[in-house]
């Protein structure tokens, strides 16, 4: 996933002027309205579905991600499943993503409402410079979840050492450090008042988004594609031994193998599931446009129409965490319950929660 596609994020929810020059495209933003600017082979339908979109899903989409995003965050901050490094990362996630959403509803705000927020000096390259720090952030969190997920499950000797509070601490603190210094780019290669690119940065710019395709999307998939593989074998290792033991008692056993948390492996899922059409649909683009030969810069309304369907569910991704975490985590769901004072009406038998208990790895965050 990139949720950081900057300049598909722009063209979907700002006035953009494109120039596309060596397979590349450079957005420079409109700081009058931050409206879309629609291509003239945009067929009507693909405006109206756009439209239809922007205005009704995707304030849909920020709000419950906001209300899911901050309540997540606070139960990973409470007593006693905050002592986990991963309540840090997916802590973390959620601030990040709501940053995200933030920015996304800002710029839907200030079109439907025709409030130019543009005009104010530096706002289009703040929303820039933000889109790109939350969203490399957030997808780096998810990789950090899945290694951690897989140090659990493959390299149980060296949890304690690894897998910590402080640790979590540092790496989320030396992520956001690195994001900011690579990100700041807006500040100084565009224009502050018109938000226009400086033309000796053409190339520079290039650089950087390049750069951040490699960063947040290539690196990040390899990154977790190999840990899941290696965690789906090591699942089916223990699978077979278990079947082995054709023994009474079996299922009883703590093997090390059974305990994966099953809400962080949901939470790696999830984001692959909704994020990979997104990934599929950028490559081909960047793909696209290094060999085309014809004139560039245009889109054609099935392309258009592919950008956006693919755009809006990665932006799921960023407001399914709280759904994520109540259906897999059964602590989670426990402080949750306790925060709001919820009857336990609705959990299984004794017998099944120790079970259910007896199969996790991390009591303090599943």
């Amino acid at each position: 996933m990139n949720i950081n596609e900057s300049t598909v994020l722009i063209d979907l929810n700002l006035d953009i002027n494109s120039d596309k020059k060596n397979g590349f495209e450079i957005v420079t933003v409109d700081p009058d309205t931050f409206n879309v600017t629609q291509h003239d082979n945009i067929g009507s339908s693909y405006g109206l579905i756009s439209g239809y979109i922007e205005k009704y899903v995707i304030p849909v989409i920020c709000l419950l991600g906001l209300i899911g995003n901050t309540l997540s965050s606070i139960v990973f901050l409470r007593k006693p499943i905050r002592n986990s490094s991963c309540s840090i990362f997916l802590c973390a996630r959620g601030f990040s993503d709501n940053g995200f959403l933030s920015t996304l509803l800002i710029i839907w705000i200030s079109r439907t409402f025709q409030l130019r927020l543009g005009e104010i000096q530096s706002s289009c390259q703040i929303i820039i410079f933000l889109t790109y720090v939350f969203g490399c952030t957030s997808v780096w969190l998810v990789v950090f979840v899945t290694a951690e997920n897989y140090i659990r499950i493959c390299r149980p000797f060296i949890v304690n050492r690894i897998c910590t509070t402080n640790v979590a601490k540092c790496v989320v603190g030396i992520l956001l450090f690195v994001t900011l210094c690579i990100y700041n780019f807006p500040f100084w290669t565009m224009s502050p008042d018109t938000c226009v690119l400086y033309g000796r940065y053409h190339k520079t710019v290039q650089v950087f988004v390049y750069a951040d395709t490699f960063l947040t999307l290539i690196v990040p998939l390899i990154c977790i594609t190999l840990v899941m593989t290696a965690i789906v074998c090591s699942l089916l290792k223990s699978y077979n031994r278990r079947s082995r033991l054709r023994a009474p008692t079996a299922k009883r056993i703590k093997n090390p193998m059974a305990k994966v948390t099953k809400m962080l492996f949901a939470v790696t899922v999830t984001f692959i599931c909704l994020n990979l059409p997104s990934h599929i649909n950028r490559l081909r683009i960047m793909i696209s446009s290094i060999f085309e030969t014809t004139e560039q810069g245009q889109y054609t309304s099935r392309e258009g129409m592919i950008q956006h369907i693919t755009l809006l569910v990665s932006y799921l991704s960023l407001t399914t965490n709280l759904v994520v975490y109540v259906t897999f985590g059964s602590k989670f769901r426990k402080v949750l319950k306790d925060m709001f004072h919820i009857p336990d009406l609705c959990l299984k038998s004794t017998n099944l929660r120790n079970v259910e208990n007896s199969q996790e790895l991390i009591p303090m965050i599943s």
